[in-house]
């Protein structure tokens, strides 16, 4: 894919973490619990400042953890239907330069992300009851 920078997948965005995702984060300075907020569902998510992810440096207009993003950051803008096609965001405007490949790929990546989500959120909720 042919990234522009655009910053739209940074703008508005409430990106599911795994644990591994928090852990890489926390690895690299990131005081836990301050980049994210876990809902009443079990799920954290990236936290919003001013509209943009925590994450985003609004002077450089980048990721300050590109290298180290969230596993869904790397697999944008590949999504999944309620009935769980894989599809583009139409948001993203470099969108239609993924291969049928990378979809395919990013498309398997995603719902192994998910599971995984899913599995710590309803383990966290088991925890705290």
């Amino acid at each position: 894919m042919r990234c522009t920078h655009c910053t739209k997948c940074c703008q508005d965005t409430r990106m599911e973490l795994c644990q591994a995702d928090i852990s890489r984060l926390v690895r690299r300075g990131h005081a836990d619990g301050t980049f994210y907020e876990i809902g009443e569902d079990g799920i954290p998510r990236m936290i919003n400042e001013q509209g943009f992810c925590v994450l985003f440096d609004r002077e450089k207009r980048r990721c300050r953890e590109y290298a180290s993003r969230p596993l869904g950051c790397s697999i944008y803008p590949v999504n999944l239907t309620e009935d769980g096609e894989t599809v583009i965001d139409e948001l993203c405007p470099e969108g239609g330069s993924l291969t049928e490949q990378e979809i395919v790929e990013k498309g398997r990546r995603l719902k192994r992300l998910l599971d995984t989500i899913d599995s710590e959120a309803n383990r966290r909720l088991r925890s705290s009851v």
